[in-house]
């Protein structure tokens, strides 16, 4: 994504692109692929089938080209699954840092045979957020499985994930060759036990997450987009506070609010928690803590959306709701590319053909009991590990903030 620093991340109506130093390498051109460089270990001690799909770290920078897919666990049918996807290469004003970045965005959806499903979207900022969304990609879904697993109520789910928040970051922090300084992630998670229809979300940042429903006392096919999740911004009375309080301070700088030493200028950060971002975690009161939240499904639950916000910068939770009702669960890949070409229509308007910023749609519909591996092929298998070398990637590392 664009910078969240400085003078980026901005809306199309007012756009303002900042600069970048990239030192990235390029790579291949998207592809698809079913093995991947990323390292495998089981995920799941009992050794139940799991299918799992996720972006993959991907170099290229061609605008609105999609971000190459990892895939595991046999065959895998998303659109018979209720399950749909799109993760867009923004476009960046030419001659500029920005335009030298990468998609920024990961995603993932993991499926067991058990029924329990997890789906993630982290939208990446700064020089090196392409590496940390991807590396908090890889972890953060497995940590979210385990928390499951334990079976404990409200209060101790809440407890645990906000520790398990705590030591991503503290792991993060680690990683000195992702340089972290000055780049982070958002991340937005949800845990699906569909055997209870129940759904566990946590977050931090700005990457929404909101259940389409269908409005109580009206038409059967009437849809509402309700937001499940609250965008993690500095100007919120209780986020000014917990900054204030550490040592940071809230601008308004003309088009948002930013996080700021007491003294002086810096880091910029137009949101109040996220994942890397060192600085402003050190001095500025920025938090990994994650809100943790909840919800029994319902019959008129249709579905759920996860977007980073290069979509619901251009698109209301209602806007949205109103373009998936359009499509059938049999349709959600045609839905999440309507839904990234509607987002990018509408930036491409608003910049004057300038900018678009990164775009990561995940589409889930509930009210289809879904089967993403053929048979009882699936594979015990997940993207990657949860280990520190888990960060890891094969970009050059020789370049760091730290």
């Amino acid at each position: 994504s664009a910078s969240r620093q400085g003078t980026g991340r901005r809306s199309p109506a007012s756009v303002k692109m900042g600069t970048c130093n990239s030192s990235c390498q390029a790579a291949a051109a998207p592809r698809d692929t079913s093995g991947g460089a990323q390292r495998r270990q089981k995920a799941f001690s009992d050794g139940e089938s799991v299918t799992s799909i996720s972006s993959e770290l991907d170099m290229a920078r061609i605008p609105n080209a999609e971000k190459r897919t990892l895939s595991l666990g046999g065959g895998v049918d998303l659109n018979s699954n209720g399950i749909g996807y799109a993760c867009r290469k923004g476009r960046k004003p030419a001659g500029s840092g920005a335009a030298r970045q990468p998609n920024q965005d990961s995603w993932c959806v993991h499926h067991r045979a058990n029924q329990l499903s997890v789906y993630g979207v982290f939208d990446g900022h700064g020089e090196k957020g392409h590496l940390i969304s991807d590396c908090v990609k890889k972890q953060l879904p497995q940590v979210a499985v385990q928390v499951a697993k334990a079976g404990l109520n409200a209060v101790g789910t809440d407890m645990l994930l906000k520790e398990s928040f705590e030591r991503m970051q503290k792991k993060i922090e680690a990683q000195t060759h992702i340089g972290c300084q000055h780049s982070g992630t958002t991340a937005s998670v949800v845990l699906h036990d569909r055997a209870n229809t129940r759904l566990t979300i946590s977050h931090v940042g700005d990457s929404k997450i909101v259940l389409v429903r269908k409005k109580v006392g009206t038409a059967a096919h009437e849809l509402e987009g309700v937001e499940l999740t609250r965008d993690h911004k500095p100007e919120l009375e209780d986020e000014r506070a917990r900054i204030e309080r550490a040592g940071g301070r809230v601008v308004f700088d003309g088009y948002t609010h930013r996080v700021h030493k007491k003294r002086g200028v810096g880091p910029g950060l137009n949101m109040s928690r996220s994942f890397g971002d060192v600085l402003a975690h050190k001095v500025c009161g920025v938090s990994s803590e994650p809100e943790t939240t909840v919800r029994d499904l319902g019959s008129g639950d249709e579905a759920l959306l996860l977007c980073s916000d290069g979509i619901w910068d251009v698109i209301s939770p209602q806007g949205a709701a109103d373009i998936v009702k359009d499509f059938g669960p049999w349709q959600a890949m045609a839905a999440a590319k309507r839904l990234a070409d509607v987002a990018v229509a509408r930036w491409l308007a608003g910049t004057g053909g300038t900018m678009t910023d990164d775009i990561t749609v995940v589409l889930v519909y509930l009210n289809q009991r879904p089967s993403l591996s053929r048979g009882d092929t699936g594979s015990t298998e997940v993207l990657s590990s949860a280990d520190d070398s888990a960060c890891t990637s094969s970009e050059s590392t020789s370049s760091s903030e730290n």
